[in-house]
């Protein structure tokens, strides 16, 4: 059982969309302040699982890499640009971020799989995402006022950047 629970763990870092996101939103939170973390990470974990618990509909499953690409170019930009955002625009981004990637994260469908150890996966992806936006965005606060935020808006530009390089491979014949 606890092969599946890591397997979900590593889900999210095998796909290149849920990385930059990642990265965007927990920077972009960090840069925020203490109180965009907070109602930041757990409007993405509710919304995380939603996300999870949605793979299970058979209908709704679709590749979201684009927008997941799009939302990181919009966080690397506003990364970039040093805004000081609303606390629920942060909240609707890391929402929306969180229902993509958890939708995004379904696993194999094997016949016969256990469903226990279907769950067992989501809940390591849950837990892998989670721990990472929030390793990132505490990161982001300690970052915030070195040297006047520049490390942050340089890093910001690198997101947006990565997104729109990702955004471009997609478009790349196989």
């Amino acid at each position: 059982m606890m092969n599946f629970f890591i397997q979900g763990m590593g889900t999210p870092w095998q796909i290149p969309a849920h990385i930059v996101v990642l990265v965007g939103l927990g920077l972009l939170l960090g840069q925020q302040g203490f109180a965009a973390v907070r109602a930041g990470l757990l409007v993405f974990v509710l919304s995380v699982l939603i996300g999870l618990g949605l793979t299970r509909v058979p209908a709704l499953t679709w590749d979201g890499s684009m927008v997941l690409l799009t939302l990181a170019g919009v966080t690397g930009i506003l990364l970039a640009l040093r805004l000081e955002l609303p606390l629920w625009l942060g909240a609707v981004l890391t929402g929306v971020g969180g229902v993509l990637i958890g939708m995004g994260s379904a696993p194999l469908m094997i016949p016969g799989l256990n469903a226990l150890k279907i769950y067992t996966e989501l809940a390591g992806t849950a837990v892998s995402t989670s721990v990472t936006l929030l390793a990132l965005a505490l990161l982001a606060s300690l970052l915030r006022t070195l040297l006047n935020g520049i490390v942050l808006r340089v890093l910001g530009s690198w997101v947006a950047a990565s997104a729109l390089m990702v955004l471009a491979l997609l478009f790349v014949p196989h």
